[in-house]
């Protein structure tokens, strides 16, 4: 992974390059089910004393045992209000079967599923991520060095799917003394060419190694891993991580935001399904879309002066769509709202095609005769 930001609260790797001792991921065994108000530093300090930690160590906890001893639950049926307060920003919704998630950003940083909400391993409710993980962490730690006397690193870890991967792992939440971020910038690299972009992510690697032993089945909620060179060299803190503002390549998915360019709100925005969709139902979806209304001085329809047929049923037979001109109106504003719904559909259709092609659909205007006046119930 490359990485162009300056090198800001970013740690260099070791100018020898050596390569690293053997790596050991240890799994933190003993701890009984995390109950609301648990000192969890006095708790991983006991089950962590069997392993005789040793400075340079950094313990991978899973968030989900933090918000279990702050007491981070809801109710079942408020899950879905706790995900809307815990969200800063939409990203996007997608449908699955007949459930709806919601994509969202965190007020940590991280773009999460369900805002981080968990059902899994929550018998008495769905748990809540931290607001701020990384403070949680920096606590965590400060418990851990007084109990411990180590100077070790504390990441908290969460399970989360990433951008063109397929299936999930573990990242680094919260950070608190740990060199999360690595600047390779200045070395070079195993050919002796010099490295000018790079930063490792330090702070995922480990928290992937860590839940290679632990996990939401296996009952092991933290692992200590050993052996990482420069791991505790510099505090970096998670927030570091998230790519936000300027630096978000991503902020949405090319449908929702050739939507947003079009003028929808949030509230009018279609939920395009996690599978693959059919074509007709993407062309459904486009047309609905250019059909919506807009704000403005003419907001009463998308386009007063002309209508788009079958816009919630579909393209007609023959894999078209059809743009009626208001027979009551010759004006040239009537033509210009049948050209504006036209581009509309254009644009819409061009967003449904940015994934998977759409076969070419023909989109007719039917413009009355001028000076002809039909009946507006029989525009034919």
């Amino acid at each position: 992974m490359t990485d162009a930001r300056p090198p800001a609260q970013v740690a260099p790797l070791s100018a020898a390059g050596a390569p690293a001792p053997t790596l050991t991921v240890l799994p933190v065994t003993g701890l009984d089910e995390i109950r609301e108000g648990a000192d969890l530093g006095a708790l991983l300090a006991a089950a962590l004393a069997p392993l005789s930690p040793r400075d340079g160590d950094v313990l991978c906890v899973s968030t989900k045992i933090v918000s279990k001893a702050l007491g981070l639950r809801v109710a079942p049926e408020q899950r879905e209000r706790a995900i809307e307060e815990a969200s800063v920003r939409l990203v996007a919704r997608r449908l699955h079967t007949r459930v709806v998630t919601s994509v969202v950003q965190i007020p940590s940083g991280p773009v999460m599923a369900a805002a981080g909400v968990d059902s899994s391993n929550a018998p008495d409710g769905p748990l809540l991520l931290p607001e701020d993980p990384d403070a949680c962490a920096r606590e965590l730690r400060d418990a851990l060095v007084a109990a411990l006397g180590v100077d070790l690193g504390v990441l908290l870890t969460d399970t989360s799917s990433r951008i063109w991967r397929v299936g999930v792992g573990d990242i680094a939440l919260g950070a608190a003394g740990v060199c999360s971020l690595q600047d390779l910038r200045g070395g070079t690299d195993a050919d002796g060419r010099p490295l000018t972009v790079t930063v490792r992510n330090l702070a995922d690697e480990l928290a992937a190694a860590a839940d290679l032993v632990k996990g939401k089945a296996s009952g092991v909620p933290a692992a200590l891993v050993r052996g990482v060179p420069g791991a505790t060299a510099q505090d970096v803190p998670a927030r570091d991580l998230s790519r936000t503002g300027a630096e978000d390549w991503f902020r949405r998915p090319s449908l929702e935001s050739v939507w947003a360019a079009m003028g929808l709100t949030p509230q009018q925005e279609p939920i395009a399904r996690m599978s693959p969709e059919p074509d007709d139902e993407r062309i459904r979806r486009a047309l609905a879309v250019a059909a919506m209304p807009r704000g403005g001085a003419r907001a009463a329809a998308p386009a007063p002066g002309a209508r788009l047929e079958g816009a919630a049923a579909g393209p007609r037979s023959g894999g078209g769509a059809r743009i009626v001109v208001d027979p009551a109106d010759d004006s040239p504003t009537a033509l210009l709202d049948a050209a504006t719904l036209a581009e509309r559909i254009r644009t819409a259709l061009g967003a449904e095609t940015l994934g998977v092609p759409l076969p070419e659909i023909l989109v007719e205007v039917a413009v009355p005769v001028p000076g002809q006046r039909t009946d507006p119930e029989d525009p034919s």
